[in-house]
């Protein structure tokens, strides 16, 4: 009897008697079809022919193999598989924590650099806040100084004045005194009004210094200024020593408002002298 022993892709046929020699031989290929002759020992010591077909054996065995290198192959490309997905996680967590880093630091240097523009921006508003204080200061001295030149100019624009003589000795009797020979004047535009009147009207607000030197060769003589049809003055011509001549001399001073008017008058009757002999002067002081 003998024994078949299948290792791998070879057989082997091992006899049980020592005595007798054993001629086996291996089938590697895939179509293989021969017999194998395989003596045999019995106990009437006459060898036997036995003929074995191991095609089938064959294709099964063929079959084994390409299971387990499929196998093999499936789990060699899973762990490459693996491998690969492991690696590309890595990389793509190494990836993603940079990216993170990245954003993070560039987040914080955003933000630095956001609060150093706000302090700037505060820098630059106290700074402007106190130009502005230093411009508010400086227009207010502005201001004063143009409100002192247009006072000036004011002043200049709005000084009255006027110095006016009688044009020829006349005889006067409770009535106006005319002083029409205007001498000098600034500030008056209806000259020739007071000319024909003999009274004075007031075109600007202020202070004003009225006087009058009034000579006559009556003795006695008197003379009022009236504002407004109201005598707030009464001066007497007196005598001077030596001469026929007689003098009365009188300033007031009054706050005169537009359209007021002001005027001299005489009570009684007496001569007049002309020229600079008497006058009327009217100034403006403030």
């Amino acid at each position: 009897m003998a024994f078949i022993i299948l290792y791998g892709c070879a057989i082997f046929l091992f006899p049980i008697s020592p005595n007798e020699h054993v001629f086996a031989s291996s089938c590697e290929n895939d179509n293989c079809t021969a017999a194998i002759d395989i003596p045999l020992i019995t106990k009437l010591n006459a060898p036997l022919k036995a003929e074995l077909d191991i095609s089938v054996l064959t294709i099964q065995l063929k079959d084994l193999i390409v299971n387990e290198v499929k196998q093999a192959v499936s789990v060699a490309m899973k762990n490459i598989a693996e491998n690969i997905v492991d690696k590309r996680a890595q990389s793509a967590v190494e990836t993603l924590q940079i990216y993170y880093k990245l954003t993070i630091s560039t987040f914080l240097q955003e933000m630095e650099d956001v609060i150093a523009r706000k302090k700037d921006v505060r820098t630059m508003q106290e700074k402007l806040e106190e130009e502005i204080e230093q411009m508010k200061e400086q227009q207010k001295l502005t201001e004063l100084k143009l409100s002192g030149v247009e006072a000036e100019i004011n002043r200049s624009t709005n000084r009255v004045a006027m110095t006016a003589h009688p044009s020829s000795n006349a005889p006067v009797t409770n009535t106006i005194m005319k002083f029409d020979d205007v001498k000098y004047s600034v500030g008056i535009t209806n000259l020739s009004t007071y000319r024909s009147t003999g009274k004075f009207t007031c075109e600007h607000e202020g202070l004003y210094l009225i006087s009058a030197s009034v000579m006559s060769p009556n003795n006695n003589a008197r003379y009022d200024i009236v504002l407004n049809g109201d005598r707030i003055s009464q001066t007497y011509i007196g005598q001077h020593t030596g001469s026929n001549a007689f003098t009365g001399a009188v300033t007031v001073t009054r706050k005169l408002n537009p359209n007021d008017q002001v005027w001299l008058y005489t009570e009684g009757s007496w001569l007049l002298y002309d020229n600079l002999y008497s006058k009327f002067t009217i100034i403006k002081i403030k």
